[in-house]
Order: structure tokens, then C-alpha cells, then sequence
């Protein structure tokens, strides 16, 4: 389990045969400003200018958004000047600006409007967020290896949690969780031939900060994750960095 907060990582896939390329990229979280001027955060500018350095030396396919884009209660809808204040002109290096943004919904995007995020992908050509979960289907250059990238909408399957230790009490849509965790299942069915898969979703499953464990996800998600073999399970709302590797990867 990787829980990846208020920083950026740069991760890469690379396959174990035939060096060729690696597909690699940046995964974040927690990044969502202020809700007020400047609306945004030091640490927030510091790490976008780091992403940009990481890109120009190392490379960097696409970055992972982990949720809580917009502090603290997401957005009012597609226009909202949020997205231009503390997304757009935050990670403006010249090395980002062709950078795809693949984006999932944190407990504080809950809070506002998620489908003004999800049709904000109609007005940024970086901003790549189509449903509350979806799947991508990734190539590692110079081989014939692909991987699996599950992005989920954790808050949907379990519910709201808060920022004070406090747990997701359920979800508000027990048919909708429910939905999600079938095309879960069959997503993770379905690659099986994938060299490398990932699923990322903004509550970690263990975590040692304030928030704990996240035991709807112990409870639902483990098992899967286990049973499936998968390569990695990346996480936010702890605004820290852990990196966690048990028995069997989780």
C-alpha cells in the first residue's frame, strides 16, 4: 500500500523482461490549496515546481490526482475560478503543461459539487476525469507488457470521513457502492493478463496517521486486492508519506 499525500511521487512500471521503456508518473494527493486568497499554499507551489524539475530530468507519462483537489469544500461547478487558481496556474511548468491528469474525488470534493470536476474535463485538455471510477488501460513502451490503472471513488464506497481521526460512517448510497464494488470486481477479472495492475483510491487501507486504517476498505478491498494479486493500492487523506508492504503486497 502506498499513501502518497501533500507530495508528489514518481513512480515507474517497468516490465521484468527486454529492457525497453518504463511508463512512469507522478501520484498526489491532499494538494487542494486554500478556500481563500491566495488560494493557494507554499508547500503546494514548492511541490508544483518540483514536479515540473521531475518531469524535465526523469520523464512523466501522466499524474495521478489522489482527492481533495479543493480545499475545503470542492467546487461550486464547472466554472468555478478554483481550477484556474489553484490548479491551473499552480502547475504551470512548461514541462507539465502537456502532462495528462487522471483525478478522482476526495471526502473535501464531496463536500462541493464532483460533477462540476467531472465536466471541468471538457474545459482543460490536461484534466482527465470521466466518471467517479474508471479504468485505464496503459502500455509500457518497448515491450509487450500493459497495465491495469483502477481509479476508484473510495468516499462513494464507504462514505464521508472527517478531519479529525474520525472513520467513513457508510456510504450515503448503499445501491451505488454496491455498483462500484461489482465493476471492481469484474475490472479486476478482467486483467488478469496485465503485467502490472494499480488501483488507487483517496482513503488508504492501512495507514499510521491520524486517520487510521480505513476499515470499510480492510473489509471490502483487501480481500480483492489480495486475491487478484494486485501490484499496488495508492491512497491520500493522510497528509504524509507512507509506504507499507506486508505479506502478499498489502
Amino acid at each position: 500500500m502506498l499513501a502518497v499525500p501533500c507530495l508528489a511521487l514518481l513512480a515507474a512500471l517497468a516490465p521484468a523482461v527486454a529492457p525497453g521503456g518504463a511508463l512512469s508518473f507522478l501520484a498526489l494527493g491532499d494538494w487542494g490549496g486554500l478556500p481563500e486568497p491566495p488560494f493557494v499554499t507554499p508547500r503546494q507551489v514548492a511541490v508544483a515546481a518540483a514536479m515540473g524539475r521531475a518531469v524535465t530530468e526523469l520523464g512523466g507519462d501522466f499524474v495521478l490526482a489522489l482527492g481533495d483537489n479543493f480545499y475545503y469544500e470542492g467546487v461550486r461547478d464547472e466554472w468555478d475560478p478554483r481550477f484556474q487558481d489553484t490548479f491551473e496556474r499552480v502547475f504551470a511548468a512548461p514541462a507539465l503543461r502537456g502532462v495528462p491528469w487522471f483525478v478522482m474525488a476526495g471526502n473535501h470534493d464531496h463536500a462541493g459539487n464532483v460533477t462540476g470536476q467531472l465536466s471541468y474535463s471538457g474545459h482543460s485538455p490536461r484534466w482527465r476525469f470521466p466518471h467517479p471510477y474508471y479504468s485505464l488501460r496503459l502500455h509500457l513502451p518497448g515491450s509487450n507488457a500493459s497495465a491495469r490503472l483502477l481509479v476508484l471513488d473510495s468516499v462513494l464506497l464507504c462514505g464521508r470521513g472527517d478531519d479529525f481521526g474520525a472513520g467513513p460512517a457508510g456510504p450515503g448510497d448503499a445501491a451505488a457502492a454496491a455498483a462500484q464494488l461489482g465493476w471492481l470486481r469484474a475490472q479486476l477479472a478482467a486483467a488478469a493478463g496485465d503485467s502490472f495492475v494499480l488501483v488507487a483510491g483517496h482513503y488508504p487501507l492501512w495507514s499510521v496517521g491520524k486517520h487510521g486504517p480505513t476499515a470499510c476498505l480492510l473489509r471490502l478491498l483487501r480481500p480483492l486486492l489480495r486475491r487478484h494479486r494486485v501490484s499496488a493500492y495508492l491512497s491520500g487523506h493522510d497528509h504524509n508519506l507512507q509506504v507499507r508492504q506486508g505479506q502478499g503486497g498489502t
